[in-house]
This record gives structure tokens, C-alpha cells and sequence, in this order.
């Protein structure tokens, strides 16, 4: 079965058709890349595909269980904090323990108080106990293979570096389906060669 499938999809927003019935399925594994002019409804396709809005008319299904994540155009205003904590806000109900965990771990180098290896073994009972040893590695290996520092403020990054770790918030998820809506937008010649290599792996 097609991760997503949609049939006689019609979106105006109460204007003229933006999708006029749109038949289209993506297969697990395969890369489809949409060209358009803008205001064409790429954007709008994916925001559909990913959930974030509903069809006027016709059906969309997605494959029980399946994931879905996309990556925006730009990069949303309002997130803070570390790389790791960042990144790992892509696991969802796991998230906040992970990041307890890496937060405890990276005060221990500076503080080897009894009450702090305490919560640490708390803490480290807390994600064997729900199988997150798996999901912190998954963070910790996403920000390595995209050469991130886990450590820096999101917010003093460059828009190219915001992106990626933005990529790697949605790559730890483990998506099944990965929608990148324009991906080369705030990145350099550098960063858009590293992405295209990415892709291709």
C-alpha cells in the first residue's frame, strides 16, 4: 500500500482551485520533487499531505502508522534553547526526558555533587524503563552526522544552520515520509552541496 494516496482532491480556500482534482500517490522509498511556479499550490500540497490542512473535497489516505513530517520554507519564529533540546522536541512524548538526561549528563563534567548523580540515576532508570536509550542515541547521532553543535543556542545560528538542525528535528522522528518544501532557502553553496549528498544517501 502507497504511504499516501490522494484522489480527486479539490483546494481553493474559497477562491479558485489551488488543487483541482488531484490524483496522487507516493510509494515507500520513492523521491518525488515537485517544480512550479510560485503560488502554484506546491506548499499547499504538502501542508496537505502533512495534515496541517483538510480538502474541500476528495480523499487523502495515509498508511496506518505511517509518519509524516515536513520541514517548512522558513524558519518558524520562537524556538530557543540548545541543539540537543531543539533536536530532540522531533521525538514528541520522549522528548522532555531525553533532554533531562543530556542536561543532567552535561552538568556532571562541572558538578559531581551526590545530588546531582542521583537524578542522573533517576533520570537514566526513567528512559531504560520506557526504551528511550534509543531515541537519545538517535539525537546524539543525527547532530553528529549533520555536524552540529548540541551545545549552542539555536537562536545565535545562522538561517542555514537553523535549517539544519531544524532537518535534524525532523530526521530523529524517523520518518517515513520526509517533505522538504523549498530546503535550499537560507543555506550556502556549501551547505546545499552537504544536503544534496544527504539526500542522495
Amino acid at each position: 500500500m502507497a504511504l499516501v494516496t490522494l484522489r480527486k482532491v479539490q483546494l481553493g480556500f474559497g477562491g479558485p482551485p489551488l488543487l483541482d482534482a488531484v490524483d496522487f500517490s507516493i510509494e515507500q522509498g520513492e523521491r518525488v520533487c515537485l517544480l512550479g511556479r510560485n503560488g502554484a499550490g506546491k506548499s499547499t500540497l504538502m501542508r496537505l499531505i502533512d495534515g496541517e490542512i483538510q480538502a474541500d473535497e476528495g480523499t487523502m489516505v495515509v498508511r496506518q502508522g505511517a509518519c509524516v513530517t515536513r520541514l517548512t520554507q522558513e524558519v518558524p519564529a520562537g524556538i530557543s534553547g540548545p541543539v540537543f533540546e531543539v533536536v530532540a522536541t522531533g521525538l514528541g512524548q520522549s522528548s522532555d526526558l531525553v533532554n533531562r538526561y543530556h542536561q543532567l549528563s552535561t552538568r556532571l563534567a562541572t558538578d559531581g555533587s551526590h545530588q546531582l548523580l542521583a537524578q542522573l540515576a533517576e533520570a537514566q532508570h526513567e528512559l531504560e524503563a520506557v526504551g528511550g536509550w534509543q531515541h537519545e542515541q538517535r539525537v546524539e547521532t543525527v547532530i553528529s552526522r549533520l555536524s552540529l553543535d548540541a551545545d549552542i543556542e539555536f537562536s545565535a545560528l545562522s538561517g542555514g544552520l537553523k535549517r539544519r538542525v531544524l532537518l535534524a528535528r525532523a530526521l530523529v522522528q524517523g520518518p517515513d515520509l520526509l517533505l522538504l518544501d523549498e530546503p535550499t532557502n537560507h543555506l550556502d553553496i556549501d551547505a546545499i552541496d552537504w544536503l544534496e549528498e544527504f539526500l542522495l544517501g
